[in-house]
């Protein structure tokens, strides 16, 4: 067929690519339609954990990431204000959890370095984990795969085994609880609601010591 410059020739459209156009097209309006139920359901979670936590009081301390100086070291800083824990007898708790820090140094707990405090705060100085929790991989991948969860599942044991093991147990275990290293490994974190088999760690100690703030 002789041609003219400038000019292009247009060929029919089939039935069968008409349709195959169609499902193309439907297919994609359906992908980005789930995505952007997918994002706007967790944005729905993201809003209704912040509302549990400031409800239960979690949400009165404030993490930071910090470096030390001398070593360039980075870690989390953990901060209390020591007015809201009196206010909310959140004293003893936060006593459990400086104490099962210190003493459970091992692979499945995240590690404190320091403490110390001033007037108006207390502060943790802890293992920096640049995972995240699980929480939050969850929220990003909304589903895990078979392998994923049987993983996550069976560190996850191994973490609470290994503290039922030092006499501890942690009774507050929950995705937010469940820190993950740079390797993807977890870690027990947030040991406020733990009690002990031995009488200087139990609740009913600490208790007794909420007349003097940490």
């Amino acid at each position: 067929m002789a041609m003219t410059a400038g000019t292009t020739t247009t060929f029919p459209m089939s039935n069968h690519t008409r349709e195959r156009v169609t499902v193309a097209k439907l297919t994609l309006e359906n992908f980005y339609s789930n995505l952007i139920l997918q994002h706007e359901e967790r944005e729905t979670r993201q809003k209704k954990l912040e509302v549990a936590m400031e409800e239960e009081g979690l949400a009165d301390e404030e993490v930071r990431l910090v470096q030390k100086k001398d070593t360039g070291h980075i870690y989390a800083m953990k901060i209390l204000r020591k007015a809201d824990m009196l206010e909310k007898e959140q004293v003893a708790h936060i006593r459990a959890e400086r104490d099962i820090l210190v003493e459970a140094d091992g692979a499945w707990v995240v590690k404190m370095f320091y403490s110390f405090q001033d007037k108006r705060n207390l502060y943790l100085i802890m293992e920096f984990l640049p995972g995240g929790d699980m929480m939050t991989l969850l929220m990003k991948k909304d589903t895990l795969t078979e392998e994923e969860t049987q993983f996550y599942i069976s560190e996850t044991v191994l973490a609470i085994d290994a503290i039922h093991q030092l006499g501890f147990i942690h009774r507050d275990i929950k995705p937010d609880n469940l820190l993950l290293d740079a390797k993807g490994h977890v870690k027990l974190s947030d040991f406020g609601l733990c009690t002990g088999l031995k009488k200087a760690h139990r609740t009913e100690f600490y208790r007794n010591l909420t007349h003097n703030p940490p």
